[in-house]
């Protein structure tokens, strides 16, 4: 007997360790606020479709990587200066709500995996330098702190943090794939490379629009340091 689905086109994966993918929309859906950047066009501005606000330090760039297959965006140092980087972030679109889902990923990898500060993820906005990152009040994120390549998992609600050390650490130049989703108000799960790290159910911003956004900073004076992202994507149940 044929199975007619009613429900919206989903990636599988449900089962094993890619329960990331679960009831995830395959595409545009107007049950559905969805947006990725595969940071493919040949400029990093308004005028090319990449319509992010930047905030980095004066020295520091943002910037698409050229003739990279899949498309790729550096956010790099100025050299040779220590706490020195580049953010980018957009609106304010999603929110953790009650019944509904939420979901991000994105692809990033490290230039000295333990001397940068890195953030990726749900965050409100912030401004004035790309380290607000780290104090915003209410965030859903993947950190990387300077001296350490671990990479950790957190949810903050007004200012009050849960943290979790992953066990899993960036290497240089070493691609990893981040990926969150957002139960309800009540549950987040983080995943590596598509796997199971942590699961939070304390301090979920559940009372804040958030933004995807992304941010570096060097750790030392020695060289230039960059992230790299590949893609970012976010998803929710409208």
């Amino acid at each position: 007997m044929a199975v007619h689905f009613t429900g919206p086109i989903l990636f599988a994966g449900k089962d094993g360790t890619k329960k990331w993918f679960e009831n995830l929309p395959i595409d545009r859906n107007p049950d559905y606020i969805a947006y990725m950047d595969d940071f493919d066009r040949i400029g990093f501005d308004s005028n090319t479709g990449h319509r992010w606000t930047v905030v980095k330090d004066s020295g520091a760039s943002v910037a698409i990587v050229a003739d990279t297959v899949g498309g790729e965006v550096a956010l790099t140092s100025a050299g040779t200066t220590d706490n020195d980087g580049a953010s980018i972030q957009k609106n304010e679109i999603f929110a953790v709500q009650s019944g509904k889902d939420l979901w991000f990923e994105a692809k990033a990898k490290l230039s000295d995996a333990d001397q940068m500060d890195f953030c990726i993820g749900f965050t409100v906005n912030f401004a004035t330098n790309p380290e607000a990152m780290l104090s915003a009040a209410d965030r859903i994120v993947f950190q990387v702190d300077d001296g350490d390549a671990s990479i950790l998992c957190k949810t903050e609600k007004d200012g009050t943090e849960t943290s979790t050390d992953s066990g899993i650490d960036f290497a240089d130049d070493t691609y990893r794939t981040l990926s969150i989703r957002v139960q309800s108000t009540g549950k987040v799960d983080f995943f590596i490379d598509r796997s199971l790290v942590a699961t939070h159910t304390a301090n979920i911003p559940d009372d804040e629009n958030l933004t995807i956004a992304a941010m570096s900073i060097s750790g030392d004076a020695t060289g230039t340091k960059a992230t790299t992202l590949d893609y970012m994507f976010a998803a929710s149940d409208r």
